[in-house]
């Protein structure tokens, strides 16, 4: 299997079986989700980034969650709400000040349901995103002109987010 799958449902069947394990939380074992690093940034400044969670065991250095099943909910919303300048701002001021920021915290962040519309605008945002980033990891190009294609993208976001968020 690819990208170490079966190594690591080797891992699970042996935590399922062996009488010293501690195996919970296997419902959510190989299922895509959003996540982000425990410690983020410096008490001086918080550097709070989402990403996609690859399938997989979840790890607390990398804490995941798992949307529900919703039709104007995905995992590119709450990428978009998630690395917004709004809710960076509202988590440090808010929610944790501190450099590690834990599921219960992330549970605070308020997400607004979009229309149809705002939703499918937020998702091609993401993508073009993801898009880039990828091209760049495969071809080794990290350039100036990818990082201002991301930072108009980003800008694109932020004003996607702050007019979800009637402000």
């Amino acid at each position: 299997m690819e990208d170490g799958k079966e190594e690591s449902i080797n891992s699970v069947q042996f935590l399922k079986t062996d009488p010293k394990a501690r195996y919970q939380g296997y419902s959510f074992y190989f299922r895509e989700g959003f996540c982000w690093n425990l410690i983020n940034g410096t008490r001086s400044s918080n550097d709070l980034k989402f990403r996609m969670a690859p399938i997989g065991v979840n790890d607390v250095g990398s804490m995941t969650l798992h949307l529900c099943e919703h039709k104007f909910l995905s995992n590119s919303l709450i990428l978009a709400v998630g690395n917004s300048l709004l809710i960076n701002k509202y988590t440090e001021a808010y929610v944790n000040f501190t450099v590690n920021f834990q599921v219960n915290d992330c549970r605070q962040i308020p997400i607004i349901i979009p229309s149809s519309e705002e939703l499918q605008n937020i998702e091609s945002l993401i993508d073009k995103v993801i898009s880039i980033k990828k091209s760049a990891l495969e071809t080794g190009s990290e350039t100036d002109c990818i990082d201002t294609d991301l930072l108009l993208i980003e800008n694109e976001i932020d004003n996607a987010v702050l007019s979800l968020y009637r402000i």
